[in-house]
């Protein structure tokens, strides 16, 4: 498969294919990206729970169930955690991951496949993602004011998920100096969450 293949009814047809646990989605997220590393290694990262806190923002812990379920514990803030257990609906190693949220504070789906890049460069990584939230698009576009809505998260997980593969760490501008910002400036901050931590597992500066 080609990277211009993965065109918009791609999407489409992957984010049709998610179903919630309950209730009918309202805000649907994807991203793309072409990593540098072989289809199967990124499968067995994607699986590693243990790695997960490293890439994905916010997660502070997942913890194996069974084969098939997790229990996740995120970082909404200094003091308040939400928690959750997911189970995985679709898995084919080395090709693709399905899964949803089955209880807790999180009514969500996703799934993630790998395709070979065109000319051996890699691989395609096509993550779909579909949410239930209180308001719907507006409150994902309230998210994105007050953190990162969950769109933006899927795409800054997936950009960090190529980081981490491809060099063991993520690269962060956070805690460096820089000067004031103006109005502009400072309402992409917001937009994009870029006050928001990087995950944990980063080690350096940009």
């Amino acid at each position: 498969m080609s990277e211009i293949s993965i065109s918009p009814a791609y999407i489409h047809a992957m984010q049709s294919g998610l179903t919630l646990h309950h209730g009918t989605p309202n805000v649907l997220a994807h991203s793309v990206v072409t990593i540098n590393r072989p289809a199967g290694e990124l499968y067995a990262q994607w699986k590693n729970s243990d790695a997960i806190p490293l890439w994905q923002e916010r997660i502070a812990s997942v913890k194996p169930l069974s084969d098939r379920t997790s229990h996740w514990v995120m970082k909404e803030s200094e003091k308040k955690t939400v928690e959750w257990d997911s189970e995985i609906t679709v898995d084919e190693p080395g090709k693709r991951i399905a899964w949803r949220s089955i209880n807790g504070n999180v009514n969500q789906a996703g799934e993630v496949r790998f395709e070979p890049a065109l000319g051996d460069r890699g691989t395609i990584v096509i993550l779909a993602q579909a949410f239930e939230l209180p308001g719907g698009k507006a409150a994902n576009a309230a998210a994105g004011i007050l953190a990162r809505s969950p769109r933006q998260t899927v795409v800054e997980n997936l950009r960090h998920f190529k980081q981490w593969t491809e060099s063991g760490e993520i690269p962060t501008i956070q805690g460096q100096p820089c000067g004031p910002r103006g109005v502009t400036g400072r309402a992409k901050e917001f937009a994009l969450g870029e006050t928001n931590p990087t995950p944990p597992g980063s080690q350096r500066s940009a």
